[in-house]
């Protein structure tokens, strides 16, 4: 199991992405500290909204972080056609949520910016359980968005960053910065699979990082 810091989720509960973050950037530079609020501004994030990809990745490229984002979103076509090509590629329970915590506007924008990056290495495809035992093997610290509520055996969706910590043949340990809070947090594959895949409804987004 890897060391890595541990933060927890801001009180509003809107700070995972960020909480990740933080862990990998001390994980790395140790004598360096990053606030919620740098990292909000980094990372385009208000307080009660969903932090997506683009700007983070955007962040973690300026630090000279060497990145694979496997996901099947087409951020070519958000580009193009902005929030027509987010109902037709989500479902309807997830394009509501979104809506409703989202700046679609400021994002398709973000993303015309991702695209324009050829350093950063984006596989359009769905991420498989092979490519997170492969990529953590080689020393990448992985991200990867879960529907909390399956690991509690809820039927509601919620959208939640975690950052892995450990790998067995049987089960996975993870940051979870909550709330509640869950350093190291330990479930099977198995649950922790259905969780990123929102019980096989979706595809599953992973990030991996190194520097």
């Amino acid at each position: 199991m890897l060391n890595i810091p541990f933060y927890k989720n801001a009180k509003d509960g809107s700070h995972c992405v960020q909480a990740c973050l933080k862990s990998i950037l001390k994980f790395y530079f140790p004598d360096k500290n990053y606030s919620f609020r740098y990292l909000d501004k980094q990372t385009n994030h208000r307080n009660n909204t969903v932090t997506w990809d683009s700007a983070m990745l955007l962040f973690l490229y300026k630090l000279n972080f060497e990145i694979i984002y496997i996901t099947n979103f087409d951020y070519q076509k958000f580009a193009e056609k902005g929030e027509k090509y987010l109902e037709s590629f989500w479902t309807d329970e997830v394009y509501q949520y979104q809506k409703q915590y989202s700046n679609f506007e400021k994002e398709q924008k973000l993303a015309k910016k991702l695209i324009k990056n050829k350093d950063i290495r984006i596989l359009k495809r769905s991420a498989k359980l092979s490519d997170l035992k492969t990529l953590f093997s080689k020393g990448y610290l992985i991200m990867i968005p879960i529907n909390p509520f399956i690991l509690e055996n809820k039927k509601w969706f919620g959208n939640h960053m975690v950052l892995i910590t450990g790998i067995t043949k049987q089960f996975i340990y993870f940051h979870d910065s909550g709330l509640p809070p869950y350093k190291n947090r330990k479930t099977t594959l198995e649950k922790f699979w259905k969780a990123a895949s929102n019980n096989n409804s979706r595809s599953v987004d992973l990030i991996a990082v190194k520097h």
